[in-house]
């Protein structure tokens, strides 16, 4: 199907945006696929395609350097454009490594199925491009190995602060949350405990919540922590792992009530390999803490976000984020 090349104007969107049209059933066309990849230091997509009523979106990032931009994705329920007395939640989706932007194409479709369908009070989803790996955190810029940058920087003082004054969002904590796959789900869980003041809920997706030696790829922690040979990149590592930050802060976290869950699939080796049980390993710290959280196994599925929420196997809850974000 011929694709239209759309120029939106929205009441309350600013900075420079752009959507493309799917197909009419709302499926993914080659320009929208996953296997079209960025370059590794890519901080804006090449491939401009969305989902159903989904925008591509530049902003600043003046963290990075004056004149510098990065891209994200921008999901407006139907209601937005005719509501402008309304303001919204904000879900924050963090990608898993090696991915784009447009990974969250499979929960912006749930959602937007679930507002349709009234099971879901509207929101808005926010999903940027944050380096095909960059572990959402500031990388350790001084090594020499390191190609990534200062991603949590980006995040939290450019993109929310983008995003609060270019769309009507609930500009607080409480209407702000945070979900993520992979080293994005490891990245949601680590951006909610080291900014409490924040997020209001993290839900993290077969999160990579591994220690130093169970990263099997060492390109992937050497090109955000350092040379490997070097013991100060696995200090750094450390410095930067969620449970260090969900330590610092659990006082916190327990005292503003922050909902959190985790996901896993029990064929994946996040959930058991070689008597090593990453996600439950995190999961009895968080019991140990006695910070409420829920862990669903899921079975059959491995890492793969499609297998964990498969249709009328394990549908993708969106109460939680009901819950989250209360009553208006």
């Amino acid at each position: 199907m011929k694709r239209l090349l759309v120029l939106i104007c929205l009441a309350g969107l600013c900075g420079r945006a752009e959507a493309r049209s799917l197909s009419a059933e709302g499926g993914a066309s080659r320009s929208d696929s996953l296997s079209m990849p960025t370059g590794k230091t890519d901080w804006v997509d090449p491939v401009h395609a969305t989902p159903v009523n989904t925008h591509y979106v530049l902003y600043p990032t003046p963290q990075r350097g004056a004149g510098t931009e990065g891209s994200c994705m921008v999901y407006l329920p139907d209601e937005y454009a005719a509501r402008t007395d309304r303001r919204y939640p904000v879900i924050y989706y963090l990608h898993g490594g090696t991915g784009n932007q447009r990974e969250a194409s499979w929960m912006i479709r749930k959602i937007d199925a679930a507002i349709r369908a009234g099971k879901m009070r509207p929101v808005i989803v926010v999903s940027p491009q944050a380096l095909p790996i960059g572990w959402y955190i500031n990388a350790n810029v001084v090594d020499p190995k390191v190609t990534s940058g200062p991603v949590e920087d980006v995040i939290v003082r450019d993109l929310i602060p983008y995003v609060d004054s270019c769309f009507r969002t609930v500009a607080a904590r409480e209407g702000r949350a945070v979900e993520g796959f992979s080293m994005g789900g490891r990245g949601a869980l680590m951006l909610a405990f080291k900014h409490p003041d924040l997020f209001c809920a993290a839900s993290s997706v077969a999160g990579a919540l591994v220690d130093w030696d169970e990263e099997p790829l060492l390109r992937a922690l050497e090109c955000t922590f350092g040379d490997a040979e070097n013991p100060l990149s696995r200090e750094y590592f450390d410095a930067w792992h969620p449970k260090t930050f969900l330590c610092q802060n659990a006082r916190r976290i327990l005292r503003d009530g922050m909902r959190i869950r985790m996901f896993v699939g029990d064929r994946d080796r996040l959930y058991e390999e070689n008597g090593r049980r990453i996600t439950h390993r995190f999961h009895e710290l968080l019991t140990a803490l006695r910070i409420p959280h829920t862990l669903e196994v899921v079975p059959g599925a491995g890492h793969n976000p499609a297998e964990i929420f498969a249709d009328g196997a394990n549908d993708y809850d969106t109460s939680f984020w009901d819950g989250a974000f209360g009553t208006e």
